[in-house]
Formats: structure tokens, sequence, C-alpha cells
């Protein structure tokens, strides 16, 4: 522990000081990574500090407020500390009572620390496969924050690619000052590189799963999520399926006794390629939506998920954030609809394929409709993947409906209803005023008047 904790503090020296003389005298006591072990070590540390923003898990459709949380006649804190981001404020991340995290800076962090590594780990000792190991992993990584960070703060990349993304730094050390951001595309390239050559360096060596770090499987299916949101549908399915391939299969929820809550953020289920981070989700005032919950069929497994907070919860409060095979039967079917050369047959064998592992008794359905296959597919991604992160950017890349949520601090307010109105500004987020602060390039995102809500009777 002494030794990790170590590497840890010469490493954020590091990326904090890297090219500059600043430690040409060290520490007897210094420990500086040098071994492919060493960086495999840094990257574990790192990639802990900031899987996603919080944010994500309060914007969409698939929550509403747990009113049996409430004291009578009493203001709840948790709701308050919500409300900039539940009710869509142009001012969310600068309200008093805020206590949702934009995690921009600790995104950057870890990006910085990936930039490190990719440039540093070819020069370090070990063998090729270490490094090549280390390299993708610090690839793929980086490629994951970017995709978190231009999705949150830039425009849908089938909405306008051309619109302003993030500041896209691929050197150390990082610096913050002064830099302008790149376009949706130019971000969205750089994570396809990036995870192109993840994915191909990963695929060279035996698959490695259960060490907290991305492996083939995984590099895969995010290849295959950021290639849905292009709209690049072929390659999509592509690398959808060499992830199925190389895959341990579909947990069968189906031998879980109906009710009885089961963990699922663990290696210890198939689907789990790559488990990680520690996201911390402002949960405890929130419940599963009705709309959510009347997708689900009675036999259903997953309803023991619900009210969906607990889904991503974890026994000892470990990593808690999770890419897993099951995405990939969805990234899969959804683009074989789409694709210019559609594959109904494919797609609908994608789908029944994961309800067979999730409804007990399920019978295989058949749907011939293109549209209507479509949409069963989107129903049974907001199904599975809800509260993982997924449907805020879903919503986003499907048009960017309009969408409510009704909101109160206490039962001795009204209940008012707001609305997020289709192609709304604030579908992509607005840029914290101490990252605008500090760093005179950055152009604000597009934003709307403070939005208020309306009685419901």
């Amino acid at each position: 522990m002494k030794q990790y904790s170590l590497l840890i503090l010469a490493f954020v020296s590091l990326v904090a000081a890297a090219c500059s003389d600043f430690l040409e005298e060290k520490s007897q006591d210094e420990v500086i990574p040098k071994t492919a072990t060493d960086f495999r070590e840094i990257l574990l540390g790192y990639q802990d500090r900031s899987a996603c923003t919080p944010a994500h898990h309060v914007l969409d459709d698939d929550v509403a407020i747990d009113e049996s949380q409430f004291w009578e006649d009493e203001d709840d804190y948790s709701a308050q500390r919500i409300e900039g981001q539940f009710t869509w404020q142009p001012d969310m991340w600068e309200r008093p009572d805020n206590g949702v995290y934009d995690r921009y800076g600790d995104i950057y962090t870890s990006i910085s620390a990936m930039n490190v590594v990719v440039e540093k780990i070819d020069d370090a000792d070990g063998s090729t496969e270490e490094k090549d190991i280390v390299k993708a992993q610090a690839l793929g990584g980086r490629a994951y924050y970017y995709f978190i960070l231009v999705n949150t703060f830039g425009a849908p990349y089938n909405y306008d690619k051309d619109a302003l993304g993030v500041v896209l730094k691929l050197e150390s050390p990082f610096v913050g000052k002064g830099m302008e951001r790149a376009t949706v595309g130019e971000v969205y390239a750089q994570i396809v590189e990036d995870l192109e050559t993840a994915s191909s360096l990963l695929n060279k060596y035996p698959k490695q799963r259960g060490d907290f770090l991305m492996n083939s499987t995984a590099a895969d299916i995010l290849l295959s999520r950021v290639y849905l949101y292009m709209e690049e549908w072929d390659k999509a399915a592509e690398a959808a399926g060499r992830a199925i391939e190389s895959a341990e299969g579909l947990w069968d929820y189906t031998h879980q006794p109906e009710g009885e809550f089961f963990y699922i953020t663990t290696y210890d289920n198939p689907e789990v390629e790559w488990l990680f981070g520690n996201d911390r989700k402002p949960v405890s005032i929130l419940m599963a939506s009705t709309e959510l919950a009347s997708l689900y069929d009675a036999n259903d497994r997953r309803m023991n998920l619900l009210p969906g907070i607990r889904k991503i919860e974890t026994e000892n409060f470990g990593p808690n954030v999770m890419v897993r095979s099951a995405e990939a039967y969805l990234n899969r079917a959804e683009a074989r609809v789409l694709s210019l050369t559609p594959d109904l047959a494919g797609a609908l064998a994608d789908l029944n394929e994961l309800r067979r592992h999730r409804i007990v008794g399920y019978t295989d359905v058949s749907i011939t409709d293109a549209e209507e296959l479509l949409q069963a597919i989107r129903d049974e991604r907001r199904k599975e993947l809800c509260f993982e992160a997924h449907r805020w950017f879903d919503l986003r890349r499907y048009g960017m409906p309009s969408i409510s949520h009704d909101f109160r601090i206490g039962t001795s307010h009204p209940m008012l209803r707001y609305t997020l109105e289709e192609k709304d500004p604030l579908y992509t987020l607005p840029i914290p005023r101490s990252v605008l602060d500090s760093n005179v390039e950055l152009e604000q995102n597009p934003l709307t008047d403070l939005r208020g809500g309306v009685p419901i009777n």
C-alpha cells in the first residue's frame, strides 16, 4: 500500500510538471514509475476519480422524486441539492445548495494522467505485451473520458458535429488556461482513433478480465457505442459483434427469486467486462419514474433492480461503473435495423436473446416492421441500461424530445411541472462558471432563462 501511494504521489508530480525541470532534485524515498506494472497501477488510481458526472442520474426521464422520503411539513435537503439539474436550470452548477458535482476538473486530471502514460509507457521496463496492454488501457480510458465530456458539454454528434465540443488536449503537461474548444466532430475523431488503437492492441493478446482495467471486449463495446452515436451503423454492428464473440455470455436473471434484489456491479456478473470508478450518485430522494416502470413485463426480473437506485449500489462501496456485454446486443440490434442494408432477422435475434435472459417464461416475439422493431429495441435499451448513465445521452441522439419532471422540495410546497422542450438548449449542459473563469478562451454554451414550473392540480 505504501509503495502504491508513493507511485500515485510521484505520478501526480509527473502530471503536473512533465517536460519541466521541476523535479531535478528528488527525495530518496520518492518512487518514480519505471515499469509497465508501475504505470498499470497508476491507471487504477486515476480511473477511480471521474467515471462520469452525477448530473447524468437526475436529468433524464427515468427518474422521479420519491416523496415517501419527505418528512411532513419539512423541506427536504436532498431535493434542494438536485433542484438545479432536475429542473434543467442554466445556473445549475452555481446554486448555493447544489450537491451535484460537474466533475469537469476531475475528468481532465484523469485525461492528463492518461496522456502521460501514453507518452512514457514505450520507454518503461517490461515486455512488449505488458506495455502494449497498458498503452491500450490508457488510450481507452482517455477515449471514455472525452466521450463523457463531449456528450455532456457539446451538442449531440448527429445534430451538429461542427458545434463546439470540449478542449482537446493530447499531450502533457495539461494546461487549462487559454485553450479553445475543439468541435464535436474533432473530439469524436480522436475518441474513435484511441478506441480503434486500444481494441487492436488488446485483441492481440489473451483477454484479461477482473482486474478493474479495460479489456478487449470492453474496448469493442465502447467502440460500438461511439459508432452508434455517430450513426456509422455497420461499424457499430461489427464492433459489437466482436465484443459478443469475446464476451463471457449473458447472465440469466430468470433464476433470481421474484422481488429479491441482487447485485450486478460485480465481476461475479459474467456480463461485466470493465468495472471501475466510484460514481457517487445523488439518489437518496430519487426513484424510477412511472413511465420507466410501466415498460417492464410482470415476469421481468430486472424489476428486482427497481426503483433503480439500488441497481448501481455495491455491497462494499467499491467500483460501481460498468461496461457490460448486454449493451453490445442492444448496440448491434439497433445498428442492424438502421443499416443501409438492414438485417431485421439478426436484430430480432439479438433482442430475443437478451429478453430470454431477463424474463421468466419468455417466448420469442416476431416483429417484421422495421419501425416497430427499432422502438422495441430502444425500449429494451431503456429497461436494460437504466441508471447506468446511458439514458440522457440516448435522449440527445434520439432527437432531444420534450420531457418533464414534477418537483417540489417538501409537502408544504406546491407540486410544479418543469419541461425540457424539444431540442432545448439545456440538452447541452452549461460549462461551470469556475471553469470559464480559469480559461478565458472558453465560450459558454447557449443558455435559457431560468426555467419556471407549472402548478399541478
